[in-house]
């Protein structure tokens, strides 16, 4: 039987996952890609199973797993896998638990350079109304609506993770190599502040995504080189717990 099953190649998927396996508690973790399977360490009392799952097949596996606990730890952003965990969850009976990061906003500060958009549409708009160079950490998914942007081959320097699915669809995309940076976050203020230099950034876009991926310092870095900022707003969630709360529970066998 296995106790938990676990969603995420997050930040705080790997260090629930590793917890998990610390505490010898019998435990799958699902993850999207072979870059997400990379980053977890596998064995003992914790097996990987990679590859995407519809509602219907999240619910055939919580029957055949019988899971004491569904824990979601996909990321903020990812609304409609966490809606079709929750389907799945109500479908076979099982608990559902959702990993909430924590909100950073207070760390953002006030002033001009900030702009917030609750849809990337939105934001879209707004830069094409907006000259210079564009510096986006809003990952290899959104590289085709990103294409959309006026210019966006010469105007776009996109920053996603070293996954060779996800430079493949930058390409796709029409991004042009060399303004690719594939490196796996989060970055300190002084690396980003580097990064933006180099590329001659005059605009930041990023998603909210909190401390753990790094979103105050890539602000403050920003601030400091006098960039506007495109915040694209996440999602507010108001149940489950932060991830802190769950090791803690874990590791005293209180989960």
């Amino acid at each position: 039987m296995t106790e938990v099953i676990l969603f995420g190649g997050t930040t705080e998927g790997r260090l629930l996952a590793a917890a998990l396996r610390a505490k010898a508690l019998p435990a799958l973790v699902c993850v999207a890609t072979e870059y997400g399977e990379s980053l977890l360490e596998e064995g003992g009392s914790l097996s990987i199973r990679r590859g995407r799952l519809e509602t219907g097949e999240m619910a055939d596996l919580f029957r055949q797993r019988k899971p004491r606990l569904v824990i979601d730890a996909t990321h903020p952003f990812a609304a409609v896998v966490s809606e079709n965990i929750r389907a799945a969850c109500r479908a076979a009976g099982t608990q559902y638990l959702r990993v909430l990061r924590a909100d950073s906003s207070e760390e953002e500060g006030d002033g001009e350079q900030l702009e917030r958009f609750s849809d990337l549409e939105d934001l879209i708009a707004w830069l094409n109304e907006q000259p210079g160079i564009i510096f986006s950490t809003l990952g290899a998914k959104e590289a085709e609506r990103l294409s959309r942007i006026r210019g966006s081959a010469e105007r776009v320097w996109l920053r996603i993770l070293p996954d060779p699915a996800g430079l493949a669809a930058c390409q796709a995309a029409g991004f042009l190599a060399r303004r690719i940076i594939c490196m796996q976050g989060p970055f300190s203020r002084e690396l980003n502040m580097a990064m933006f230099g180099a590329a001659g950034a005059d605009i930041l876009i990023t998603k909210e995504s909190g401390r753990t991926g790094g979103y105050p310092e890539k602000i403050a870095a920003a601030k400091a080189c006098g960039l506007k900022i495109g915040v694209w707003s996440r999602p507010r969630e108001s149940r489950g717990l932060a991830a802190e709360e769950i090791i803690r529970r874990i590791g005293e066998g209180t989960l």
